[in-house]
């Protein structure tokens, strides 16, 4: 076969082969250029939803690290503002016995005895400014009226002078430390109607 009969062979092969329209499609098939088109915006579109759901992802976890940073910053600032709760709570029972001790130094004592109290009213208020400034401070009770959240009620008393759920006498002083309730104060109140 000669050159020419060779070429002629091929364009004959492939006009039997099926004819092709204006488009580069053979009769009745789809071009591979369709088709590959439709794949890539399958892919467009899949990197784009996969890119959508990556990009929510990174915000929730930028969302819940802040929140993280913030409750570690609350937890610091709570070690620090009652981190010493038990060393304070320990002390209260020292501070009651100085108390106790000044409620027991009669008018007509001594004065040698009234030297005392002096001493001791002394070193209770040092202790005091070094509670205070660890923000401990005393629940006023006496006069007030009686609050459940911060007054612990051992005893009710008649008196018809006095409103109902008045505070009358201070059994043990009650404490906050900042903004918590560090201890009660116990208390006897004015029986209501």
């Amino acid at each position: 076969m000669t050159k020419k009969q060779s070429n002629n062979f091929e364009k004959d092969s492939v006009k039997a082969a099926g004819k092709k329209n204006p488009r580069g499609m053979a009769d009745g098939q789809p071009s591979d250029q369709a088709t590959s088109e439709d794949d890539v915006t399958r892919e467009i579109e899949s990197a784009e939803h996969e890119a959508q759901l990556h990009h929510d992802k990174l915000l929730r976890v930028m969302a819940e690290f802040e929140n993280f940073k913030k409750r570690m910053q609350r937890e610091k600032e709570g070690i620090v503002k009652y981190g010493n709760e038990k060393l304070l709570e320990s002390l209260l029972p020292s501070l009651d016995d100085l108390d106790r001790v000044l409620d027991h130094v009669s008018p007509d004592a001594s004065e040698e005895a009234k030297n005392i109290a002096d001493g001791v009213e002394l070193v209770r208020k040092s202790l005091l400014t070094a509670l205070e400034k660890h923000e401990l401070k005393e629940i006023p009770a006496l006069g007030e009226k009686f609050d459940p959240t911060v007054h612990e009620a051992i005893s009710v008393v008649d008196d018809d002078d006095l409103e109902p759920g008045t505070i009358v006498s201070v059994h043990r002083k009650g404490y906050w430390l900042a903004d918590r309730l560090l201890r009660p104060v116990m208390v006897s109140v004015v029986k209501g109607e």
